[in-house]
């Protein structure tokens, strides 16, 4: 059966679980995600229709970017972020984009048969920028609702949830923001906050009785961690946005994990949030306290004002995230490049495959060290 290889940091992380794993089932059974490093990938690349190279792994996945346009291997790059803006911002991000230069990523692109990018705003900048003549826009394709929502109003016992459900970037807003606002609500309202990944010590300790803090561990499998979201019977799902050249660039994924979890979303009044249009599918707060307690204290008080946010979010997942363009272009990936014959499979293993392999046996090597490095 013809397939489309995904390598991908992990097989399971939000990248290729929220990009892939919502295809079609008649066409997901075509989608082969194997972790780089981790798996064996020269017999994968050789039998292999076409690969997609997921994000940072185009300088990051050894010799794999590269060894396509060597060993003809039809090949596609995934990129959900404007990772040449994050490098400029390693205050923020970290060192990890600096290869990610204009020329550095014209030229690395050379031999892909096409870049697949997670929002119309980031076509439009890798167009603008010639960074590489077939651009595909590719978006998330929302996850199945795994808590239904019938009900919005609580007595007057019952917490308002409110949950941090974000990456590190986000943790410093979390604390000087959504901390603060949950703990004025407080004073008028039970609430628990339920924060995925933030370490205890982290958190002042509450100044209200009525004010619970709940920790839960960090899960980098997506699958889990909105099980685990879900499970937690929340009403909101907190996301604040810094500033970054970035933002424009990037997709409302925070609609999906709330309308996922049965929860409303409250976001920075920032983009990518601030051109989602009318009616909101959130709550749009600026970066000060008083506004997220005001959205915070609207949603606890107003069960009706919780469950339209809430039909707004589904509506807009619906149609923006719905994966009809998605399944579009795997059809297309699938219909333009056969699977291969033995030959060319033959072809292809001799000429990727001793990078490969190399590749894999340094990443694991490296691996060893760091766990011995680790240990002392």
């Amino acid at each position: 059966m013809s397939h489309i290889l995904v390598v991908a940091k992990r097989h399971d992380d939000v990248f290729a679980a929220l990009f892939f794993d919502g295809l079609p089932p008649e066409l997901r059974r075509h989608i082969r995600i194997r972790e780089f490093g981790h798996d064996a990938l020269a017999a994968e690349v050789a039998g292999a229709a076409a690969i997609i190279v997921m994000r940072h792994g185009l300088f990051s996945f050894g010799a794999l970017a590269s060894v396509g346009a060597r060993a003809r291997v039809p090949s596609y790059y995934f990129l959900d972020d404007n990772l040449l803006l994050l490098r400029q911002e390693p205050e923020t991000y970290g060192p990890f984009w600096s290869a990610y230069t204009e020329d550095n990523v014209r030229v690395a692109l050379r031999g892909f048969e096409g870049v697949l990018l997670a929002s119309a705003p980031l076509v439009a900048y890798f167009r603008d920028h010639a960074l590489h003549p077939r651009l595909i826009e590719y978006a998330p394709i929302a996850w199945p609702v795994l808590r239904e929502r019938t009900q919005w109003s609580r007595d007057a016992a019952t917490p308002f949830r409110i949950a941090f459900f974000g990456g590190e970037h986000r943790r410093e807003l979390f604390l000087s923001l959504v901390h603060p606002a949950a703990m004025q609500l407080s004073r008028e309202h039970p609430v628990e906050l339920v924060v995925f990944g933030i370490d205890r010590a982290a958190i002042p300790a509450s100044r209200t009785p009525s004010l619970d803090v709940i920790h839960a561990p960090y899960e980098v499998r997506y699958s889990a961690a909105l099980d685990a979201l879900a499970g937690r019977q929340i009403d909101v799902v907190a996301h604040p946005t810094p500033p970054s050249a970035n933002n424009p660039y990037r997709n409302a994924n925070v609609l999906i994990n709330a309308r996922s979890a049965g929860a409303v979303a409250v976001v920075s009044n920032a983009p990518p949030y601030d051109t989602l249009g009318s009616p909101s599918p959130a709550l749009l707060c600026d970066n000060v306290v008083e506004q997220w307690t005001t959205a915070l204290r609207r949603l606890a008080s107003d069960a009706a004002l919780c469950a339209e946010t809430y039909r707004h979010a589904d509506e807009f997942c619906r149609r923006h995230f719905n994966g009809a363009s998605n399944a579009a272009t795997i059809e297309r990936v699938l219909g333009a490049h056969p699977a291969p014959r033995a030959v060319t499979r033959a072809m292809r293993l001799a000429v990727a495959g001793p990078s490969l392999v190399a590749d894999r046996a340094l990443f694991q090597a490296k691996a060893v060290v760091r766990g011995w490095l680790g240990r002392d």
